[in-house]
């Protein structure tokens, strides 16, 4: 072959590579003709914007369209994946927001490291105020024979402290987990310390309580959490409710949902290297027993126990209030907006009323739970109450009267994938609100 062949033949395969750098993502982008693991985590979607006369002249067909493409150009995916391999890899980062790689690849958010050192210290004086206030709507709340308590989960930091990266180590000064402690106790607040539970029966416990690439307790460890809870409640209610037990626990690394919740974030190519985790046969007895009216107000560290139906299967259709903004329950295919509801008679309804958080929450906890309640509870005023809910229903029959404001309700309720009563108690509500204040 002479070398002018050669240098044909080069540049020929040369351009058909380039050729199919350019097609075959184009291809896939149009025809998905091969399957990709979609990416986890909080994505925005960027839908396709219709091309119109006046969004091609004011140029935002234009720039729309280049958020679309470039979220949704042919292997996007993979490339993305592969990206966050090799700053994986290379250099032991991550592009996933707040994720801290730690030694031997163990994984912490950061929030969760600052709480275990105390630099995110809020005061003593907001944590007592806190307190005084959950402690003294305890004492009014069990006056009517409720039962108000707080849970501390435990910290991934608090678990794991040995594999903090160099970088991120320092002195440790006063945390918000020990100031709230101390004044807890002081005070009488009933508060379950579960992270100094964990850490005494981490070298003992029968299964891991922790994973190594999630932030949230494991399996067995939120089964032990609830287990307990139950006999806590049970003891201080005088009454039996129904049995979540758990058996034939098996190891294994082929993980559930949330035991690697930070590493699915990062997005990687090939999985991290894992140790075992247990997981049983989940059950629940409830002939005989009672299902008390409770109410769970939690960070995230309760998802993994709301997922498990125990809401339903223990309590009467009991409601998770996350963060104390969205309210979910069984009885509820969406959810409700806890600035939406009569508080007052959500809480003097309830026999139980939990709180739970971890220690990288405790700089916000609880989420104005305290002071809503404080409201509505302590300073309540049965007539001003009964006239604002009279005002609010009276909207809601306005609307109802109204096709097109009705027409209205429906499309946002769609939209929202909520009732169309739910959307409807919304619109009424914002309609008082935005009056009075």
């Amino acid at each position: 072959m002479t070398k002018t062949a050669a240098t044909y033949n080069s540049s020929k395969i040369l351009f058909l590579l380039l050729m199919a750098m350019i097609w075959i993502p184009l291809l896939q982008m149009q025809m998905s003709l091969f399957g990709e693991r979609k990416l986890d985590g909080a994505i925005e979607v960027i839908e396709k914007t219709p091309l119109t006369q006046a969004s091609w002249f004011d140029e935002s067909f234009q720039a729309e369209a280049e958020k679309y493409l470039n979220q949704n150009f042919g292997f996007r995916n993979t490339m993305v994946r592969i990206y966050n391999q090799m700053a994986f890899w290379l250099y032991e980062k991550t592009t996933a927001r707040n994720v801290v790689v730690g030694k031997e690849n163990y994984l912490y958010e950061k929030n969760y490291i600052n709480a275990y050192y105390g630099r995110d210290f809020i005061g003593d004086s907001l944590i007592r105020a806190r307190v005084q206030r959950l402690k003294y709507l305890q004492d009014t709340l069990a006056a009517s024979g409720k039962l108000l308590f707080v849970s501390i989960a435990p910290g991934k930091t608090q678990f794991y402290p040995d594999y903090i990266p160099n970088h991120l180590r320092g002195e440790k000064s006063i945390t918000n987990y020990e100031k709230f402690l101390s004044i807890a106790e002081a005070s009488g607040l009933n508060v379950l310390d579960f992270n100094a539970w964990f850490l005494q029966m981490k070298d003992t416990s029968r299964y891991p309580l922790y994973p190594k690439t999630g932030i949230h307790w494991s399996h067995y460890g939120m089964n032990l959490y609830f287990d307990s809870i139950s006999k806590y409640i049970e003891k201080h209610k005088n009454v039996d409710i129904p049995d979540y037990l758990v058996s034939d626990y098996k190891l294994s690394t082929n993980y559930q949902t949330p035991d690697r919740d930070i590493e699915d974030g990062m997005n990687l190519l090939f999985p991290i290297s894992n140790f075992p985790l247990a997981y049983g046969h989940d059950t629940v007895m409830t002939a005989g027993k009672t299902k008390l009216k409770a109410m769970v107000v939690s960070d995230s560290f309760f998802w993994g126990l709301y997922g498990k139906g125990l809401m339903y299967w223990v309590f009467n259709d009991g409601e998770f209030w996350f963060y104390n903004r969205e309210i979910f329950q069984p009885s509820n295919t969406s959810y409700s907006l806890a600035a939406n509801v009569d508080v007052h008679n959500e809480i003097m309804e309830k026999d139980v009323i939990m709180l739970l958080t971890t220690d990288a929450n405790l700089r916000q906890f609880p989420w104005g739970f305290d002071e809503t309640a404080w409201e509505v509870i302590i300073d309540y005023d049965p007539m001003a109450s009964e006239k604002r809910q009279k005002e609010i229903e009276s909207y809601v029959l306005y609307i109802k009267s109204q096709a097109e404001y009705m027409d209205m309700i429906r499309e946002k309720a769609l939209a929202k994938n909520i009732s169309v009563d739910s959307m409807l108690k919304r619109e009424a509500i914002y309609i008082y609100e935005k009056k009075h204040n």
